[in-house]
């Protein structure tokens, strides 16, 4: 029961006693009548908030449906969006595997590296070959190694980048294989992009796998295994003096 309610009760009770006088009694029922319109129209705002109220909540229920509507065409646009995109990597990727291969057959790529013959001397222990001599001329992509292999063998390619007087590993591939000797050429799974002045290093697995020769090169060398992300210092990586070559480069497109 609201305070008008209560008020107006209280007032008639008062009426009916009949202990008041008669402006009191007049006082008494225009004030019942006061309370009366002002009860009227306090049902009246709640009837009005009520109508809002539900005119809102059909408003909000419109706008929960239209966007259930959008996430469910969203939904269906994302994923065909996906197909699309991935049909188009499919092909793109099927097109730079036919030109790679169309360019290793037809002899086209850029070479980087050692003359690719038979040399004179073979490594005795596992080292990691830093080619120092044949930096990038220019930026681009490599996609693979070209070798004079002494015997079948495993391998690991890494791209190192120089800052100040270090190398930094900034690619490394997975694990190559040679799978017999003579000149061969060995495709990385993905093609690498490369920037002027990175430096090419190899990880031969085996002993013996490709030859070199001293005095023509600037091939370094160290027993310690580098890997992705660290830091090579240059000065202590051995054979500065021998200036060894290598028949080892990587091939690729470079602009």
């Amino acid at each position: 029961m609201n305070r008008y309610t209560i008020a107006i009760s209280a007032l008639m009770m008062l009426a009916i006693s009949g202990c008041q006088t008669t402006p009191d009694m007049k006082q008494a029922q225009d004030e019942i009548s006061r309370l009366n319109t002002e009860l009227a129209q306090q049902r009246n705002k709640i009837q009005a908030q009520a109508s809002e109220q539900e005119r809102l909540q059909l408003q909000i229920d419109e706008l929960n449906r239209v966007q259930t509507v959008l996430g469910t065409e969203k939904s269906v646009r994302v994923q065909e969006s996906s197909e699309l995109r991935g049909q188009v990597r499919r092909f793109v990727q099927q097109e730079i595997d036919r030109l790679k291969e169309f360019m290793v057959q037809s002899d086209l790529l850029d070479y980087v590296g050692g003359e690719l013959v038979q040399r004179s001397n073979v490594d005795k222990s596992h080292l990691l070959l830093v080619d120092m001599a044949n930096p990038m001329p220019s930026g681009g992509t490599i996609t693979g190694v070209s070798a004079h292999f002494i015997k079948p063998g495993t391998f690991n390619v890494q791209v190192m980048r120089p800052v100040d007087d270090q190398l930094v590993v900034i690619w490394q591939s997975t694990r190559l294989q040679a799978a017999q000797s003579g000149v061969q050429r060995v495709n990385f799974p993905v093609s690498v992009g490369v920037e002027r002045g990175d430096v090419i290093a190899y990880q031969f697995n085996e002993t013996g796998v490709v030859s070199y020769d001293t005095g023509t090169g600037d091939t370094r060398y160290t027993d310690d295994r580098v890997a992705l992300g660290e830091l090579v210092k240059i000065r202590k990586l051995q054979g500065i003096r021998e200036k060894r070559a290598y028949s080892v480069g990587i091939y690729g497109l470079l602009n």
